[in-house]
């Protein structure tokens, strides 16, 4: 994802009241995990959770997927004393129809490999790609369990429960957690 004007929103954002204390890898893993692993990706429980959890709106924008046709989209800040979360989600169908939707979160001064760690515990699989400039995930649910999947199995995933991929990517001194889904 390439966010734009971090900076500038973080300080606008500064007159908002903050909560106190820096946010830790595992809380912001488990923003994440609520925000946008435990709504299944579905980008309407993902805008519930974020006005329930008092995200604030921003302007940041991110890119979406080319060949997708994007039909809603939010991004949303919550900031601490010590950095920010941000999330984006959105939604849309590919000229095939399948249904693609994707939540990411960029994390502020966080531990990269804390959120391996962490995205992997909760998996319960290995990564299919780790480099130190992106950790990805390709994985479906089977029966309420992670099940890792490679590509001649990326067609009957998103049949199914769908196909979904988290990417770990660091950027400077934060992290970027993308888990977008595929459903046909």
């Amino acid at each position: 994802m390439n966010w734009i004007a971090t900076s500038l929103v973080a300080a606008a954002c500064a007159a908002i009241a903050a909560p106190a204390g820096a946010v830790t890898s595992d809380q912001a893993f488990d923003a994440f995990r609520h925000l946008c692993a435990d709504t299944g990706d579905d980008y309407a429980a993902v805008v519930a959770a974020a006005d329930a959890g008092d995200w604030k709106p921003t302007e940041i924008l991110a890119n979406t997927m080319k060949g997708v046709s994007v039909t809603d989209k939010i991004s949303r800040i919550k900031v601490f004393s010590d950095g920010s979360l941000t999330i984006f989600a959105w939604r849309g169908l590919t000229a095939s129809n399948v249904k693609v939707s994707d939540c990411a979160m960029r994390i502020d001064k966080a531990n990269f490999g804390d959120l391996q760690t962490r995205s992997q515990a909760w998996l319960g699989i290995a990564p299919q790609q780790a480099t130190p400039q992106k950790v990805i995930f390709r994985f479906t649910d089977d029966a309420g369990a992670h099940r890792a999947i490679s590509p001649p199995d990326f067609d009957g995933a998103a049949a199914g429960s769908g196909l979904e991929i988290l990417t770990l990517t660091p950027d400077g001194a934060g992290v970027t957690l993308d888990l977008i889904k595929f459903k046909k």
